[in-house]
């Protein structure tokens, strides 16, 4: 029977590389017997600070050693939450008589003081006061139990190798560690890894590779590798597909050992022999993911149990990817039932450019993004939306038709995939800086087959190229994203319509009608709520005489002048209008006639002492104005008996020398 000390340490090494990617939990295995890690621990581990002699004696090296007397005294698993903040479990592994190894793992958790051991019986640690996050209990005992079931297996094939005592419970164990694998689409990788880990250790592998194809018509390219040289493998491209024709013919694994079509095939010159176990395949293709065991002698039965764990890993990764394109789909499917909601519903207009580039960009999994629409004005493209810029920055930015990636898209009205932005010679420029990657995708937006807009996308979270699919999907959208451009723009175009409706045109206040309008509404809310309206009349004084002096063009440009210093003396609430000639009113919701004759006593002093006219009209004097105020209900019962009296009080203003404010009472004006 072997001992420790005749077992190659890369082998017990893999295991724990094995064992710490089945669970991302940092992992060393601890030989009782000779009291040491069977494996060097890295200083950066966090598990480091536990292992006895390596600094000098602590409280956490203390209890982790009680712990392993215990764990290897009762053989059962025991949780400890150390000082330093983290929480680990000792698994014992009881090889034989004279061999006793415990694997050791854990999690750094919320900073707490002290430390205490877990009772599993009792379920719960032995210091109430310890206050460990359930979600961490959770975790940490899930992966201990994951770790006792797949490190036993490992570490007793690992001993009793050459006696095969433990074939029978071999297939068990990797249909476990197959039930292990990552279920989200950007952990293939990490799945094929560990697959190729746990067999390289069950059945001793001199040297292999997981070769994946991404293309039905593209090399097989090494994403996972294993044991010697796995350097010269790891990213290597070969064309596997010539030992499958070769030898393949009905047979469930390929085993070829002659030199030329190795060579031919463009796997490592050394390579001597290779196994090729059909991991992932489709019908009447090559395998798209194949398992390549080089340089090792493999039984008939290790062959038979390779070839159907690699299909049950098949099988396994199949319905992961089947989960994404169904979650993929869903996605879809809610982008566009969303895409229908912001075309339909009026308050997604106010940040609709926004709202569509934030729906793309999710969508396609993407991190940068622009949006360019036609100003018709100028003929250029401007930048309505782009991720990570300052959206005052955006208004500076545009792009002739023609000029650039974007520009061109425009112009030809055609999308363009790209991906990789050095070798493609329809664009053929040098990666910027700005962008993770070199591929990016950039459709059109078009109208009635004209084009108005541009779409822009780059850097797919996952680091992979924009394919054939996304650009589908993104045109596809694209058609509901015109829709809703044009609607956006008709409602830009509605309300300024709206706003020129009720707008004076030459002072910019709002008119004569919408004051009539608003008036009532501040009326009818006073008596729905008791709150009085107070409105204000002005009348620039002496205005006939300064349009005689200066025509009608000097009056304009005074009207224009107050009606920008009229904002000065009022409140953000307030509303000025243009009542008519040089006559402006001033409605103050919720506002007492005493408060209100502060305001306006501010408004006329204002005009006065602080606007100046322009020196081409010094002649003319000081800019002055007559107020009139009156208070609803208080001075009127209607909107026009309140108008009525604010422009008694006003007419009152001026017989009594012009340049004040005259408040109305019913007493002196009766």
């Amino acid at each position: 029977m072997k001992n420790f000390g005749d077992m190659k340490s890369s082998r017990l090494e893999a295991v724990q590389v094995c064992l710490s990617s089945l669970t991302d939990v940092p992992v060393f295995i601890w030989d009782s017997r000779t009291q040491a890690s069977i494996a060097p621990i890295s200083e950066e581990s966090i598990l480091s600070h536990l292992i006895p002699g390596g600094r000098k004696e602590s409280v956490c090296q203390n209890e982790f050693k009680k712990g392993l007397d215990l764990s290897v005294q009762t053989e059962e698993m025991v949780f400890y939450k150390c000082g330093d903040d983290l929480n680990y479990f000792l698994i014992p592994i009881r090889i034989s008589e004279d061999v006793n190894w415990v694997i050791v793992g854990g999690k750094q958790g919320e900073r707490q003081q002290g430390g205490g051991a877990y009772n599993e019986g009792r379920g719960e640690w032995e210091r109430p006061s310890e206050k460990v996050p359930s979600e961490t209990k959770d975790t940490l005992f899930e992966s201990a139990r994951i770790l006792q079931s797949v490190g036993t297996a490992l570490l007793e094939n690992i001993f009793y190798r050459n006696q095969y005592q433990l074939k029978s419970t071999l297939l068990t164990t990797l249909l476990n560690i197959g039930n292990q694998f990552k279920k989200d689409a950007t952990s293939f990788d990490l799945n094929m890894s560990l697959l190729i880990n746990t067999l390289g250790i069950l059945f001793g592998f001199k040297r292999a590779g997981v070769f994946f194809r991404e293309n039905p018509d593209g090399p097989h390219k090494a994403i996972a590798v294993y044991g010697e040289n796995k350097e010269k493998l790891y990213q290597r491209e070969t064309t596997l597909d010539i030992l499958y024709d070769r030898y393949k013919n009905g047979k469930p694994y390929i085993f070829c050992d002659e030199l030329l079509n190795l060579l031919k095939s463009k796997l490592p010159e050394d390579v001597v022999s290779c196994h090729l176990f059909p991991i992932y395949e489709k019908e009447n293709e090559p395998s798209m993911i194949t398992l390549a065991v080089l340089d090792t002698s493999l039984g008939k039965d290790d062959a038979k149990m390779i070839h159907s764990f690699c299909r049950q890993a098949g099988s396994i990764q199949e319905n992961i990817e089947l989960q994404n394109h169904l979650t993929r789909h869903k996605k879809i499917v809610q982008s566009f039932s969303k895409f229908t909601t912001i075309v339909e519903s009026p308050r997604y207009l106010e940040a609709l450019h926004e709202n569509i580039l934030e729906q793309v960009t999710q969508l396609l999994s993407a991190e940068q993004g622009s949006l360019m629409v036609l100003n018709p004005e100028n003929k250029e493209l401007a930048i309505k939306a782009m991720t990570g810029v300052n959206k005052t920055l955006l208004e500076m930015l545009s792009i002739k038709p023609g000029e650039g990636i974007a520009g061109q898209v425009f112009q030809d009205g055609n999308p363009l995939l790209v991906q990789n932005l050095s070798d493609d010679p329809r664009v053929r420029q040098n990666p910027n800086p700005r962008y993770r990657t070199s591929s990016f995708v950039s459709i059109p937006l078009k109208l009635r087959s004209e084009p108005f807009g541009v779409i822009n996308l780059a850097d797919k979270t996952t680091g992979k190229v924009f394919s054939n699919d996304d650009l589908n999907l993104l045109m596809a959208i694209g058609g509901y994203i015109s829709i809703a451009l044009e609607r956006h723009q008709l409602y830009e175009k509605t309300r300024e319509l709206k706003r020129i409706a009720i707008t004076d045109s030459l002072t910019g206040l709002l008119n004569r009608r919408y004051f009539h309008e608003r008036l009532l509404e501040e009326v009818e809310r006073t008596r729905r709520h008791q709150l009085p309206v107070s409105l204000i009349m002005v009348d620039i004084d002496d205005f006939k005489s300064f349009n005689d002096r200066y025509g009608h063009q000097g009056g304009d440009e005074i009207l224009r002048f107050f009606s920008h210093a009229i904002r000065k003396y009022i409140r953000a609430i307030d509303v000025p209008c243009r009542y008519g000639g040089e006559e402006f009113t001033v409605i103050l919701p919720q506002t007492s006639k005493e408060d209100a004759e502060i305001i306006a006593n501010r408004l006329c002093r204002g005009i006065a002492e602080k606007e100046t006219l322009h020196r081409k009209f010094s002649a003319y004097g000081t800019l002055a104005v007559s107020v009139g105020l009156a208070t609803f209900p208080e001075d009127a019962k209607t909107p026009e008996e309140l108008i009525r009296n604010a422009d008694r009080a006003l007419y009152k203003a001026k017989v009594q020398g012009k340049n004040q404010v005259v408040v109305f009472n019913g007493n002196q004006f009766s």
